[in-house]
């Protein structure tokens, strides 16, 4: 990408990237709630998975919903993508699953974890390879030196 390309921004629409989301995330928990239902010992059968651990669905979607709409909404005040707004989205993201535990203490750590999390994943290039993986020794070098070098 040269440095044309990375001055133009596209604003996006954080309800629609919210819901979108919200949407994934609330198949995950539903996922995750079938696991929960299965391995528990009840006598409320399939219908479990609403009756029983059903807030999990309503926490992944919460989660995801907010952390894309957070993201986009950053985003598009900032007129940029980068790792602030993932730091941002993932302290909201903290918020909210402190939330559902009704604790201002792991809100907070929620908070500050996430962010940190998320931000050091959107530093590593949004991958679990990193952003070395697929760079060339001389894309490495100019990336170094675009670090160290202030504006």
């Amino acid at each position: 990408m040269s440095a044309a390309e990375d001055t133009v921004y596209h604003a996006k629409a954080p309800v629609k990237e919210g819901l979108q989301a919200g949407a994934v995330g609330a198949g995950v928990g539903l996922l995750v709630s079938a696991v929960q239902n299965s391995i528990g010992t009840h006598s409320h059968g399939a219908t479990g998975v609403f009756a029983r651990t059903g807030g999990t669905i309503g926490v992944f979607a919460a989660m995801a919903g907010v952390f894309a709409a957070t993201d986009s909404a950053v985003a598009n005040v900032r007129e940029t993508k980068d790792a602030w707004n993932s730091v941002a989205a993932g302290c909201a993201t903290g918020i909210v699953a402190g939330g559902f535990q009704r604790n201002a203490q792991t809100m907070v750590f929620g908070c500050v974890g996430m962010g940190a999390l998320m931000g050091a994943f959107d530093l590593s290039g949004s991958s679990l390879k990193g952003k070395y993986a697929d760079m060339t020794e001389q894309q490495k070098q100019e990336w170094r030196q675009s670090q160290t070098n202030t504006k």
